[in-house]
């Protein structure tokens, strides 16, 4: 029996925008999924939020292949609405894929029993996907004992990825593999991925989080929503966006409390005008705004998790809680994957 846990994560800016190729700065949540594994003839899975199943290893395999099938089309189309309707035939299905994934990758012979418990809410824009793709890979190849590297790993779980999302960038992934702050770009043949930003108390402590609700949406349907937007309508705000993330990366290496608030209300307001706010998240923006703080959706949008900034933030959270809603403390710049101690 091994057990392994990898970070969440959240966008300090660069939502959608990465997509395109536009830097973003990502940073490791303290809140971990953990998933206990050990080896099986069939592959058997233990979760709340996913509910517990066993299935044999070629079902698994099956299932891994078709999705193969489906991404590769919607690649082709630039449309992966297929595979999203795939995916949502059965609740279980991404633990499928995803582990169908790693154990082909990892060449293994037998099955594996996985127990996943996870304290990311699904559809938080904090990263419970890349988290969970992260740990399947990381408890794959170590109950087979596959010795590979923190950027393979990687790869692995951005390949699971690629399945829950269509498109993704890699840079959720990629925090929840490295942990710390990392200043992420798409590129070809490979995604830039720098380390940056190791603690500043004065700003990392006057973020809170507050959860609006798991959106109607997966990430990958919203995110083929703001694809199949004009492309020259999007084009103009993701390159905005691509602007803010470098303010952004120097206002936190200047440690310039004042300028972040500017920049994260530009930021929703980018994200609002590409349609994946809600008219909650909206009056909640406003809310904070109205006593000089500033908020901005998470992730992919459509409800999920509003990360919130002050520098009085006990008043921030009296805005917020008189508003209906509670607040979260957030810890940024954890520790990325890790193997646990049992």
């Amino acid at each position: 029996m091994i057990k392994v846990s990898a970070p969440g994560k959240i966008h300090l800016i660069g939502e959608h925008s990465v997509v395109y190729g536009k830097p973003a700065i990502i940073a490791a949540l303290g809140l971990r999924c953990y998933v206990d594994a050990k080896k099986s003839d069939n592959v058997i899975f233990e979760s709340k939020d996913f509910g517990d199943a066993e299935y044999s290893t070629e079902e698994v395999f099956d299932a891994e292949k078709k999705a193969t099938e489906l991404w590769t089309k919607g690649r082709s189309k630039g449309n992966f609405s297929d595979l999203f309707s795939y995916y949502k035939t059965d609740r279980i299905m991404p633990l499928m894929i995803a582990t169908g994934t790693a154990l082909k990758k990892a060449r293994a012979k037998s099955g594996i029993n996985l127990k996943i418990k996870s304290e990311i809410p699904i559809g938080s824009g904090l990263g419970s996907s890349s988290a969970m793709a992260v740990t399947i890979s990381k408890a794959v190849t170590e109950v087979y004992g596959r010795k590979i590297t923190a950027e393979d790993l990687n790869g692995m779980a951005f390949d699971i990825e690629k399945f829950n999302h269509g498109n993704p960038s890699g840079g959720d992934n990629s925090a929840c593999c490295y942990g710390g702050f990392i200043w992420f770009q798409r590129g070809s043949p490979r995604n830039l991925i720098s380390p940056f930003f190791s603690s500043a108390p004065e700003i990392l402590g006057k973020f809170v989080l507050v959860n609006m609700g798991r959106p109607e949406k997966t990430t990958g349907e919203l995110v083929q929503a703001v694809r199949d937007l004009p492309e020259d309508y999007r084009n103009i705000r993701t390159s905005v966006l691509g602007r803010l993330a470098y303010e952004m990366k120097q206002t936190l290496e200047n440690r310039d409390v004042d300028r972040i608030a500017g920049i994260i209300n530009r930021a929703q307001q980018i994200l609002s005008e590409l349609g994946v706010s809600t008219e909650k998240i909206d009056k909640l923006v406003l809310g904070v705004k109205e006593v000089g703080g500033a908020a901005k959706l998470c992730g992919a949008g459509g409800g999920g998790t509003v990360l919130c900034f002050h520098k009085n933030k006990e008043e921030l959270k009296r805005t917020i809680r008189g508003m209906g809603h509670e607040p979260q403390d957030v810890e940024l710049g954890v520790e990325g994957v890790r193997t646990e101690k049992l």
